[in-house]
């Protein structure tokens, strides 16, 4: 183990073109480990995105909540990121900085690493020295209510950027003149952030645009993820649109490549969901197809898979001389191109990096498999959000308590407490998956939230129903809920207005909606519960882990939080 180790610390070759593709880090398993050693045997946790630059890979660990380096011996360590869900650090060291959910990262000719911060709505920038700060984004998301886009000054355009509101910025790209482009999936549009730290709106859903002069990209749109080439020009991957969007340096806006449906101009490229974007040395554009699970070269008019499984015609028909790297992947959503010739994937439901040799071998055009074409079986199910994702196991602490609870931590559908079976001959009831999504650490007087996460890939739409919650000791429901429903596509849809009743003195909380998941023009698979909690000033420090969640009468799932005492951070 020791020699296999050394053998992966060792500076990589250039791959032979068209060699077999590599595990450049992860070993398959969602969680978090191996900092220290060989990136191959380290533990991802869903990986958004990954970026190349001053002489490293950078990942961003995307449930882990950190960004994680490899650097050119192949091991791996920590850049950001102390692992817990929040916002803190700026002006420290990265690694001991809270993030939420990083989900893109740029590599700054300087060396500096910035990432979308996305559930945090900000942009931040880890300097070569290893300090962290925020570059854009006050922590308020979207827009000011009482003030439109249209009207100006509502969402900061024209201002410092960091004073400016962000709406869950989900893509980022630098230029080699200083400035930064960041794409926005709740407010879907494009910002740029110049040298002087100015921010503007370039790209925008239509009805956004309003004075600043920002392209119009259609009401269809999601900027999902960037790239900028050496001419300065702006390449945007929009699954929403199926599209890849190209924003020239006068500001002129227009489709690349798109659906097959026969507009002129645009290359037809039959894909599902383009969502992430890079360019290589000679100017060739790869596209992440995230729901496709394939990896796409648009180049010299014509465009083929480069990574991903072919139909078997398609493989036949290629040959074994002509035909291209393919490796299985799921969920692509993050691309770049190292110096050393490779196209790095963000293989996120893999849990790793890999990395496919580029080659300019002649190859048939593809057909990518489409939603409806996908495999049954345990490996088919839908991949997870780019949105809040379930922490790793090893991210919470084991428990101790003596008996084990019949509810912890998910329910699906069975067990002590569940709903009576259902007649043969009736619709058989949702399987959903209850969990919190992280557990908490508050101060004795502080206020957090608790987000509960209910994913399933069956339809699910009960009409209204009831769902209770219950503190854990020590704490108290604030009545501040908010609900809202994650996509494959990575957007995401407010849950409308539910009501909610606060009773037991705050340790009871009642919330009342109508919940729909994969439904007929509702596909999204999961749906977060942002419930507002408050340490009572006089709690006992300590772990609590007595609360419960009630989904629509589903069995009990266990909601967990730590008091912290006062000399405790």
């Amino acid at each position: 183990m020791t020699a296999e180790a050394a053998e992966w610390r060792r500076t990589p070759d250039a791959p032979e073109a068209g060699g077999p593709p590599v595990t450049v880090a992860g070993n398959g398993t969602a969680g978090f480990s191996g900092d220290g050693g060989p990136a191959p045997y380290a533990q991802l946790a869903f990986p958004a995105d990954v970026a190349v630059g001053g002489g490293a890979v950078f990942v961003a660990d995307h449930a882990n909540h950190r960004v994680r380096r490899i650097d050119g011996t192949g091991t791996l360590t920590t850049a950001a990121g102390d692992g817990l869900r929040g916002f803190a650090g700026d002006g420290a060291d990265a690694v001991r900085a809270r993030l939420g959910f990083p989900s893109a990262l740029a590599v700054a000719p300087d060396g500096g690493v910035f990432l979308a911060d996305e559930m945090n709505h900000r942009v931040r920038r880890i300097e070569p020295s290893g300090v962290i700060g925020t570059v854009a984004g006050d922590g308020s998301r979207g827009e000011d209510e009482d003030k439109g886009a249209g009207e100006g000054g509502g969402n900061g355009d024209g201002g410092p950027a960091d004073r400016a509101r962000l709406d869950a910025p989900c893509a980022v790209a630098a230029d080699d003149a200083g400035s930064l482009y960041v794409g926005e999936a709740g407010t879907p549009r494009v910002r740029r952030i110049d040298s002087d730290g100015v921010i503007s709106t370039v790209v925008a859903a239509s009805g956004r645009s309003g004075v600043c002069a920002a392209a119009d990209a259609g009401e269809a749109f999601l900027p999902a993820g960037l790239a900028v080439d050496a001419a300065g020009r702006l390449y945007i991957a929009d699954p929403v649109g199926r599209r890849v969007l190209l924003l020239g340096p006068d500001g002129a806006l227009r489709v690349l490549a798109g659906p097959p449906d026969g507009t002129a101009g645009v290359l037809a490229v039959d894909w599902g969901a383009p969502c992430a974007v890079a360019i290589d040395g000679e100017g060739a554009l790869y596209v992440a197809d995230q729901t496709g699970h394939r990896v796409w070269r648009l180049a010299d008019g014509t465009a083929r898979v480069v990574a991903g499984q072919p139909d078997p015609a398609a493989r036949e028909a290629a040959g074994a001389a002509g035909a291209v790297v393919h490796t299985a992947l799921r969920y692509p959503c993050g691309l770049a191109v190292d110096p050393a010739g490779r196209l790095l994937v963000a293989d996120n439901s893999h849990h790793r990096i890999a990395a496919v040799p580029l080659t300019t071998a002649p190859s048939q055009d593809t057909e990518p498999v489409r939603d409806e074409e996908r495999e049954t079986g345990p490996e088919s199910e839908p991949g997870p959000e780019r949105e809040p994702v379930p922490a790793p196991e090893s991210e919470v602490e084991p428990e101790r308590e003596p008996e084990p609870d019949p509810g912890a931590d998910n329910a699906q559908g069975g067990g002590a407490g569940a709903a009576p079976t259902p007649a043969p001959d009736a619709t058989p009831p949702a399987r959903l998956l209850v969990r919190q999504e992280v557990g908490l650490e508050v101060p004795r007087g502080g206020s957090e939230f608790m987000h509960v996460r209910v994913s399933s890939t069956d339809p699910w739409a009960p009409g209204r129903v009831e769902h209770h919650f219950t503190a854990p000791t020590g704490f108290v429901f604030d009545g501040r809920v908010t609900c809202a429903y994650y996509r494959e596509d990575r957007t995401v849809l407010p849950g409308g207005a539910p009501t909610t009743t606060v009773g037991g003195d705050g340790r009871s909380l009642t919330v009342a909606d109508e919940p729909r998941l994969n439904t007929p023009g509702h596909p999204a698979a999961a749906l977060v519960y942002t419930l507002g909690v408050r340490a009572l000033s006089d709690a006992e420090p300590g772990r609590y882990t007595d609360g419960r969640a009630v989904i629509a009468g589903r069995p009990e799932v266990r909601l967990k939080a730590s008091v912290l005492g006062d000399d405790e951070d």
